[in-house]
């Protein structure tokens, strides 16, 4: 066993030629120029999607959620995503969307004289059965209820499903935010399936609030007695086709992409990389699929979905999973899965990403050379221009086995802290900045 820690190390050094980590900041890779994925190419169409937890029904039938949204760019076309994780059809009996012009009390939209305008609501239609389907190639009508069908036997992936493309008016801001903002709400007959989340958090600078009320508030009067409730999204994400011209980055792995063990819950290390280089000039998106205890055939799974149809610009793909037996011939299947993901972000235009398994396993030496095994393939992929980010040498201590450092530590040896996901996200932003063409800041 010391041996094969030895010839994973050695490996390692000469594959990566990685500063020490005590002198500085770690090395991180970069894909030789010539390579097809160096730069992205820019899209009008953004995705959204925060960090959040666990799927769960909201906490009372019958009720409608409310989520005020931030987005990067002006919106000309809006559609939402929702999603049925369960062995049974779910059904949206109704959603509604509306821009706003400012905060105000998060649930009511205010229009270009800073007035509370709950008219600009405009109830979402359904006439294309949940379908991926362009703006101008839909039709018309009036259908204002989806149902999702159940998930099939076997599947890892839960079922998705969106509704029509409705044109929308951005609305500039009037409280000298940045970017835009957009409320969106769901109703069920019986429970809103939801992805529950956190509370905002200083690190990202970007603003959501939830709320629910009795009733269906997705048709007029649209007003009802509101009950904060921050941990519900009302729409799994969001897509939008804007006069701006940016990206929109995916992360896609488990509770490590997710971080969910950071203040607020919402300040995992791809959306603040996302924040960091978003720019009115270049608006840049984040679409979470990071997603607590799912292992890396799950995982990968919905990223293949999110870059088929969300078509990001760059995509996180974690290449490990503590969430599934940790062997020599796991290790191989989950990069082999990560690198079928980046099989499809080629094909799709779309900058893959690797993300390395943080170091977990400072008690466990066998499992430590697995994870090594891991993170050696990842380093070798980068000398076929695949972009690195390794969380290893970020988070590391660099000792054999290697384990996180103390203050970078959530307190389990397993998940990173809120400091360890800002220095993972500045690690990052340089890396997005190359591939989307960013200027560099001064």
């Amino acid at each position: 066993m010391q041996n094969q820690r030895r010839t994973l190390a050695e490996q390692l050094a000469r594959l990566a030629n990685r500063l020490p980590l005590s002198g500085g900041e770690p090395h991180t890779a970069w894909p030789p120029r010539e390579s097809v994925d160096w730069q992205a190419t820019l899209s009008h169409r953004f995705s959204f999607r925060l960090q959040n937890g666990h799927y769960a029904n909201s906490p009372v039938a019958g009720q409608t959620l409310t989520t005020l949204l931030h987005l990067e760019a002006p919106p000309c076309w809006m559609r939402l995503i929702f999603f049925n994780d369960q062995d049974k059809p779910w059904m949206v009996d109704g959603a509604a969307l509306a821009v706003s012009g400012a905060v105000g009390d998060g649930h009511t939209p205010r229009n270009a004289d800073e007035v509370a305008d709950p008219s600009l609501w405009k109830r979402v239609t359904f006439n294309h059965d949940g379908l991926d389907v362009d703006p101008l190639m839909q039709t018309a009508g009036d259908v204002y209820a989806l149902t999702l069908p159940a998930v099939p036997e076997g599947s890892d992936r839960p079922v998705f499903g969106f509704s029509d493309w409705m044109p929308v008016a951005p609305l500039a801001r009037h409280d000298r935010g940045f970017g835009w903002l957009l409320l969106v709400r769901s109703y069920s007959d019986q429970f809103v399936r939801i992805s529950s989340g956190g509370s905002p958090h200083r690190a990202i600078r970007r603003l959501h609030a939830g709320f629910c009320a009795d009733g269906n508030l997705t048709i007029p009067p649209w007003t009802a007695p509101q009950t904060r409730t921050v941990n519900a999204f009302a729409v799994y994400g969001i897509q939008y086709i804007s006069p701006s011209l940016g990206a929109t980055v995916v992360g896609i792995g488990d509770s490590i992409m997710t971080s969910s063990c950071t203040t607020g819950q919402v300040s995992g290390f791809g959306i603040r990389a996302c924040a960091i280089v978003s720019t009115p000039e270049l608006p840049v998106s984040y679409f979470n699929e990071g997603y607590p205890g799912r292992n890396s055939k799950g995982f990968c799974s919905c990223g293949i979905w999110d870059i088929e149809h969300l078509k990001p610009q760059a995509a996180l793909i974690q290449t490990w999973s503590g969430n599934e037996p940790w062997s020599a011939d796991m290790a191989d299947l989950s990069f082999a899965r990560a690198m079928a993901v980046v099989d499809v972000a080629r094909r799709n235009r779309c900058v893959p990403i690797l993300v390395t398994p943080p170091p977990v396993f400072a008690n466990n030496p066998e499992a430590e050379a697995h994870r090594q095994r891991n993170r050696a393939r990842a380093w070798a992929a980068v000398q076929h221009g695949v972009y690195l980010l390794d969380l290893d040498a970020l988070w590391g201590t660099g000792s054999t086995p290697n384990a996180y450092r103390r203050e970078y530590d959530w307190g389990d040896q397993m998940h990173p802290n809120d400091t360890a996901c800002g220095v993972a996200a500045r690690a990052l932003a340089p890396m997005l900045r190359q591939i989307l063409g960013a200027k560099q800041p001064k």
